[in-house]
């Protein structure tokens, strides 16, 4: 059934504006008259075709989270499923999230489960999102996990949003000074070059250095770029592979400081995980299958293959992680008491906690070190270009007088 997308103004005078299923809009006029509502805009909004996961599908997972506590209030409130989608998709301020809450209500509306009507939007819900929705439908707790996942989608939010607003400025420092040092050497010191040659007289071996390395930028200038499209495109396609995208994340692992930093947020996104669909009444092994797929670090993730086999044939959740050698000894230790304790979920999120609360420590150290280290860095060669380029004049001043 088309989903209609519209502007209107209802029985109060207010503007309103969101999305309605009909069978034509003909249809959605007259169902938008029964709630007295009257139309200035209906537009037919392009139904959504893709049905793989993409984390860059344009809905904020902070976006995700207001509409998921929402839902959870609505439920627990009494309203019915249907009833709740419609009020959700009506009034959320993402319109491509309203189209699709629109649509996962007519297919309720159809009988089918929440959770499978939202498994056809792989795109903005998650396997890990669906599969908790489904066991609080099976358990009849729908409030309570929607609660939680609200939770979980929150926290992380707020995670990438800290880590991401704290490379912003290191990055923006490397790209403007990396631009000016381009410009330097490719526009300025060219000019400069042809002052000396004039001059007939001996350069200084750094304004020679200089010189030279800026020839080669000019001269090569497209075959380096060329070479650089290249290489970026190669890696590319390589990272599309198995064996490539386990290259890569085994690299990064190893990468002096990032790879310590990417192997705590690994984990804590794994312990986070796989606390909450335990919390929801995931079995173990489906929690672990789940949790593996949402790693995003495949060195990770086939760790967690070699770990589910060894929990499916007996053994217990800490001891397999322990002899992986990739998860730490409080990670392991304290799953361990978990385990021993019955209270497995809550000592996931304790160390989900923990490494989030690292997490944050060491970016906010290693923002604190990258702003001076690249204002020393760019200094230093700003300086070489300064000393290369005087160093000339003042021997010919010298000269002179």
């Amino acid at each position: 059934m088309p989903v209609y997308k519209y502007k209107a103004i209802n029985e109060s005078g207010k503007a309103v504006q969101g999305v309605i299923d009909a069978d034509s809009p003909k249809s959605a006029t007259e169902k938008l008259k029964r709630q007295g509502v009257f139309l200035s805009s209906l537009n037919e909004a392009k139904e959504n075709k893709s049905r793989s996961f993409n984390p860059f599908s344009g809905i904020k997972i902070a976006e995700l989270a207001v509409t998921t506590r929402q839902f959870s209030t609505l439920i627990s409130a009494g309203l019915p499923l249907e009833a709740s989608l419609s009020a959700l998709s009506e009034q959320t301020e993402d319109a491509r999230l309203g189209q699709v809450l629109a649509e996962v209500r007519e297919r309720v509306s159809e009988g089918s489960s929440l959770a499978n009507a939202l498994s056809e939007h792989k795109n903005v819900f998650s396997d890990l999102y669906i599969n908790i929705v489904r066991a609080g439908e099976a358990s009849g707790t729908l409030d309570i996990v929607l609660l939680r996942l609200a939770d979980f989608l929150e926290t992380q939010a707020a995670l990438t949003s800290k880590v991401r607003g704290a490379l912003i400025y290191p990055m923006f420092m490397f790209f403007i000074g990396g631009g000016v040092l381009f410009f330097t050497m490719t526009y300025v010191i060219p000019r400069i070059a042809k002052l000396f040659e004039e001059s007939s007289s001996s350069l200084p071996l750094m304004t020679l250095i200089l010189i030279k390395i800026s020839d080669f930028l000019n001269n090569y200038i497209l075959f380096i770029l060329l070479f650089v499209i290249i290489l970026v495109f190669a890696a590319f396609r390589f990272n599309k592979t198995e064996k490539g995208q386990m290259f890569f994340d085994r690299l990064m692992l190893k990468v002096p400081v990032f790879g310590k930093l990417t192997s705590m947020v690994v984990i804590s996104r794994f312990t986070r995980t796989l606390g909450t669909l335990l919390s929801s009444g995931i079995p173990l092994l489906d929690a672990l299958e789940i949790g593996e797929a949402v790693m995003g670090n495949k060195v990770y993730g086939k760790t967690l293959q070699e770990v589910r086999v060894n929990v499916r044939e007996g053994a217990s959740l800490a001891q397999p992680l322990k002899e992986s050698g990739v998860f730490p000894p409080l990670v392991t230790r304290m799953i361990a008491v978990g385990e021993q304790t019955g209270e497995m979920e809550a000592m996931l999120s304790k160390v989900a906690d923990i490494y989030d609360q690292q997490v944050e420590t060491m970016v906010a150290t290693l923002t604190s070190l990258l702003e001076p280290v690249m204002i020393v860095i760019i200094g230093a060669v700003m300086a070489f270009i300064v000393f290369a380029v005087l160093l000339p004049i003042f021997n010919l001043t010298s000269t002179i007088g």
